[in-house]
């Protein structure tokens, strides 16, 4: 078993707070620190782990750095729709340096999602209001009106993703 410094153990801990496995934790401490170490060893510096052993010195810390790690989107570039446009960019242009012209096109339709908020959960819903309103409608009247605006919200997203049903000849 491997002796493992503090600041070996702080970057275990830390690195199972990210989710990640530990067969990534041990190449890592190999790669970062230079020590060969098992999965097993590893393993006990995970407080979400029945083998956890490592104490009540590392769990606040685990806690803590979960928190601030499922917290902090922002520091995931591919989070950005900026990042995306420019990776975006990068495949359109490498594309047309190749003279690939579907892969280009391809992008070309996938920056356009990006863009149109196609890739997003966000649904626009506009309300056309007549010259009363709903203040005038009975609470029936209304239900009807509801139900009617969200069957054609429904049916609009049914037709824009329903498989096309042409053959080709």
């Amino acid at each position: 078993m491997a002796d493992l410094s503090d600041e070996a153990k702080l970057f275990i801990v830390q690195a199972f707070a990210r989710f990640s496995s530990p067969a990534e934790v041990v190449v890592m401490i190999r790669e970062d620190f230079g020590i060969e170490t098992t999965i097993q060893q590893v393993r006990t510096y995970n407080p979400e782990h029945p083998k956890f052993e490592a104490g009540s010195k590392w769990r606040p810390i685990f806690e803590a750095v979960r928190k601030v790690y499922l917290e902090d989107v922002s520091s995931i570039p591919i989070a950005s729709q900026a990042f995306r446009l420019n990776a975006l960019q990068k495949n359109y242009d490498r594309a047309i340096k190749h003279g690939n012209v579907v892969l280009a096109n391809a992008t070309l339709e996938q920056a356009a999602k990006e863009v149109g908020g196609v890739l997003t959960n966000a649904r626009n819903v506009s309300v056309q209001q007549t010259a009363g309103g709903f203040r005038n409608l009975t609470s029936e009247e209304r239900r009807i009106a509801v139900a009617e605006m969200i069957g054609n919200v429904l049916s609009k997203d049914a037709s824009q993703t329903a498989p096309s049903t042409q053959t080709s000849q």
